[in-house]
């Protein structure tokens, strides 16, 4: 009996070590997902499918995303980040955190020229406006059209934004007023601060708060309009002449590189295009042509200059 049951532990301990041999073998890919949760969770479930491996993320704001990627910088826990803006991927590039993709995957306008980041869509921004509640209040009046139009004194306290403290969103709509309005900037900045009852620590807020009629006017990307203009809430979207790319990339110092390549390569393929085309309201790179304005915002001195412009958000803020 002795001898018997020896033999049995023996073959079972053989077969646990070939089960965890089995389970180690297969790939495993972490993320960390600054875009909506079903397009990170779509894009990595299909991809997995495809490769045999298995994947985990979080989903994260932009700003939380860069704070635990520079906190984890010794002992990094992601593999790839996807979505955020591309000044995110820009940040996290000379902290010295992320590392090149190949060079077989390059989209000329639409990423980092050192290749640290690669553009999968593009997003355009939009004033969202409660038309219900705005009939209400201003009957026939014209809708507001751009930016400075916010500024308007009739729309005092009816006005949300995303925070660029803590949103890729807001961060885009403040690189938005200092691209646009020049030396008047600093003055559109602090009537649009005025104007605002809430900021808000992440991008779709805005459109939730119009939706349910607690607002009238936001401001953020028009994909997030559409999403709640689809459930048949009375919002109205009016573009405005500003884009950003969202983005993926992987960070440095972990050891499924050769997978983090394999699903960049599958977010741009044909198969991970038409996957954002059902899940996501942005536009997906492919369909982007080369004389998108997008392009002239794209360079090495952006970041640098958007510190300052956040710190003079932040004065304008606290006065």
């Amino acid at each position: 009996i002795i001898c018997l049951m020896s033999i049995w532990i023996v073959r079972n301990n053989e077969q646990t070590k070939q089960g965890t041999a089995a389970r180690e073998t297969i790939p495993h890919l972490t993320a960390y997902v600054s875009a909506k949760e079903d397009i990170g969770r779509a894009l990595l479930s299909s991809y997995c499918e495809q490769a045999g491996c298995t994947y985990e993320f979080v989903r994260l704001s932009t700003e939380e995303l860069v704070r635990r990627v520079t906190k984890e910088a010794d002992h990094p826990r992601a593999d790839v980040i996807i979505g955020g803006t591309w000044d995110a991927h820009q940040t996290l590039k000379q902290r010295g955190l992320s590392t090149p993709f190949p060079s077989d995957m390059d989209q000329a306008e639409l990423q980092d020229p050192d290749r640290y980041w690669i553009g999968y869509e593009v997003e355009r921004l939009a004033i969202v406006i409660n038309t219900d509640v705005w009939n209400e209040r201003f009957g026939a009046a014209p809708y507001p059209k751009t930016l400075a139009d916010l500024t308007a004194k009739q729309y005092q306290d009816e006005l949300i934004l995303p925070d660029p403290n803590h949103s890729g969103t807001g961060a885009t709509i403040l690189q938005a007023v200092f691209d646009e309005y020049g030396t008047k900037a600093e003055d559109i900045l602090r009537q649009l601060i005025e104007r605002t009852r809430l900021f808000t620590t992440n991008g779709f807020a805005p459109t939730s708060y119009v939706a349910s009629g607690e607002a009238i006017l936001g401001v953020n990307f028009i994909g997030d309009q559409q999403s709640l203009r689809e459930k048949y809430y009375p919002v109205k979207s009016i573009p405005l002449d500003t884009y950003s790319i969202n983005a993926i990339s992987k960070l440095k110092g972990r050891t499924q590189q050769k997978q983090a390549n394999a699903f960049m390569r599958f977010v741009l393929s044909s198969d991970g295009q038409a996957i954002l085309r059902k899940v996501s309201f942005g536009t997906p790179t492919y369909a982007i042509a080369k004389t998108q304005p997008i392009q002239q915002n794209i360079g090495q001195d952006i970041v640098a200059d958007y510190r300052d412009y956040l710190r003079r958000f932040n004065q304008l803020q606290d006065k």
